[in-house]
């Protein structure tokens, strides 16, 4: 499609302009209606069997790392796991908790903590809650839609707005989390009347000629729309935003880029390879028992027939058929059959090694942390930067705070723990980006999960 570009990567920008109010009138400035909840005040996890854990490891002079495997090791080991349980055979993962952590989230918070050098315990403290998290940004934005401003997850701390007085609900929502939360009133706008302005923007972008290609996010907490082109002539910023929404306090600024977005090409199960593509996760229709085989759309727009292969432990291989394929208002999406493998609700997390999926995400909030496999770039993890992003033709795209990923890593699943994120798309400014799995339900489909 002619909004793509297929080479190379995003270089630095060049702000051309920034509009909105005085810093003044700012609508990051907290309104009055302002509640902050100090940590010290906040519940904590009890989590004695990790202590226990943390105590055997200082005694016996090894890694928290090496102690917390270990006793999942020997755990899985000892314990009979029901049929039922494993409904398409034994994983690599096993189901065994350390308290309120899954062995498929240890894994994970491991491997973020080994690449960011933060150490096992510093890696639990900052991002475990992060469910808990999700599910208060997911239902003050339910059940305040015309009001809820954003949310953001730090480490230590979680950031919500609304755009008049902070909810009672909120502050009894916030009041769970196990760190500080700050919660913010009077912004003057909704996240939807921002998401809808960046959406304006965007269009308006793309209709002009001098425009090859263009994606448009926000920063709820500023409240700036962001835009970033790539055109043969400089832009004005002035005329994308309705005076409306700079008088509630928008902002919009304009970013001249060399590349915008680039596509990463080159049992059945999640994580496999599709060629010059990576498999997603297995999907099922919500209104019969059919199964198909999820990937991003540009890879299914460029072959209607796709050789799977496992991995080398599991090996085996089919031909598998495009049935459909997108990209558009629903991101970057396609599945594919699932050819003469039996469909399973697996996936690939790592080379060789399995887990299940659980369960299925809605739009992550910002500062969430999500991981990855590619076929080329293999397993890594990185933090949402941005959330409902447009990106050429593409809508409702996440993007995230680094490049993780490579070539080939195209259509490869987004997770953490149990829980399906996304189908990898490729990089979005110069950033590695997805498009969430929620959207196959467009289609009547969504991701398999126990």
């Amino acid at each position: 499609m002619s909004s793509f570009s297929h080479a190379g990567r995003i270089g630095a920008g060049l702000v051309l302009a920034l509009i909105g109010l005085p810093a003044g009138v700012a609508s990051a400035d907290p309104g009055p209606s302002s509640v902050t909840l100090a940590a010290h005040e906040q519940p904590k996890p009890a989590r004695p069997t990790l202590e226990a854990i943390k105590q055997r490891a200082a005694r016996d002079g090894i890694p928290l790392e090496q102690a917390v495997k270990d006793y999942i090791s020997t755990t899985a080991a000892t314990r009979t796991v029901a049929a039922s349980a494993q409904p398409d055979g034994p994983v690599d993962t096993p189901d065994v908790m350390v308290d309120d952590l899954h062995a498929g989230e240890i894994e994970d918070l491991t491997r973020i903590a080994a690449a960011e050098g933060i150490g096992l315990t510093a890696a639990i403290d900052g991002i475990a809650w992060q469910g808990q998290f999700e599910k208060v940004a997911a239902q003050l934005e339910a059940e305040f839609p015309a009001d809820f401003a954003g949310a953001v997850k730090n480490d230590d701390s979680a950031w919500f707005a609304f755009k008049a007085d902070v909810p009672a609900k909120a502050v009894e929502l916030a009041r769970t989390l196990p760190v500080r939360v700050d919660l913010v009133g009077d912004r003057g706008f909704s996240e939807r009347e921002l998401s809808a302005a960046a959406e304006a923007a965007h269009t308006a972008v793309l209709a002009d000629p001098a425009v090859e290609d263009a994606a448009t996010s926000y920063d709820v907490r500023t409240g700036t729309v962001i835009v970033e082109t790539r055109s043969s002539a400089p832009l004005s910023a002035q005329d994308l935003l309705p005076r409306a929404a700079l008088e509630a306090g928008m902002h919009i600024q304009v970013t001249q880029v060399d590349k915008v977005s680039q596509p990463e090409d080159k049992y059945i199960r999640g994580g496999g390879s599709l060629g010059s593509c990576t498999s997603g996760f297995n999907l099922k229709y919500i209104y019969s028992s059919t199964k198909r085989h999820a990937t991003a759309g540009h890879c299914g727009q460029s072959a209607a027939t796709r050789t799977y292969s496992n991995h080398s432990t599991k090996g085996g291989w089919t031909k598998v058929n495009r049935v459909w394929w997108h990209i558009g208002a629903w991101g970057d999406l396609s599945y594919y059959t699932v050819g003469s493998k039996s469909p399973t609700r697996t996936f690939y997390h790592d080379w060789n090694k399995t887990r299940y999926a659980d369960d299925r995400s809605p739009m992550p909030s910002v500062g969430t942390r999500i991981c990855h496999f590619g076929i080329t770039s293999g397993g890594s993890c990185a933090k949402v930067a941005r959330r409902d992003v447009s990106s050429g033709s593409m809508r409702h795209m996440v993007v995230m705070d680094k490049d993780i990923s490579e070539p080939g890593d195209s259509g490869g699943p987004w997770y953490y723990g149990g829980m399906a994120y996304g189908i990898h798309f490729g990089l979005i400014g110069g950033k590695s980006s997805f498009t969430p799995a929620y959207l196959y339900q467009n289609r009547g489909y969504d991701v398999w999960h126990r």
